[in-house]
């Protein structure tokens, strides 16, 4: 049997376009709770293990892009336990952003097992 990555099965949540990559690890770092930028981007670096460095003005994008879908929102305070002394802007997940990269997240996990299988079929036997 064959796949193929532009099967039904490996459409996207809801027939929307693939979520912008970095857009989805910022839902997934503050699904683990509010950071600030500079927050995010030690996550994501970590989380990448450094294959995605992030420049603050690209973050800022990324940030206000997903502010004005909904997806995230400003904290209106640190979170318990925060030790910065600065001013910092804090971020959160909404309900929304967490549903929508939920989605992702499985839309990814059937694609990447239907690359997986790629290479199974065409090993020799």
């Amino acid at each position: 049997m064959s796949s193929n990555l532009n099967s039904p099965s490996a459409a996207p949540p809801s027939s929307k376009p693939p979520m912008n990559p970095v857009e989805f690890l910022v839902l997934v770092a503050l699904a683990e709770g509010d950071l600030h930028g500079y927050g995010l981007v030690r996550d994501i670096e970590t989380r990448t293990e450094g294959r995605v460095s992030l420049r603050p003005g690209n973050l800022y994008r990324v940030l206000d892009r997903l502010l004005e879908r909904g997806l995230l929102e400003k904290a209106d305070r640190k979170p318990a336990g925060a030790s910065d002394h600065q001013q910092r802007q804090y971020y959160r997940i909404t309900a929304e952003g967490h549903r929508q990269a939920t989605a992702e997240a499985e839309w990814l996990s059937r694609v990447v097992a239907t690359a997986q299988g790629l290479g199974a079929a065409t090993e020799p036997a």
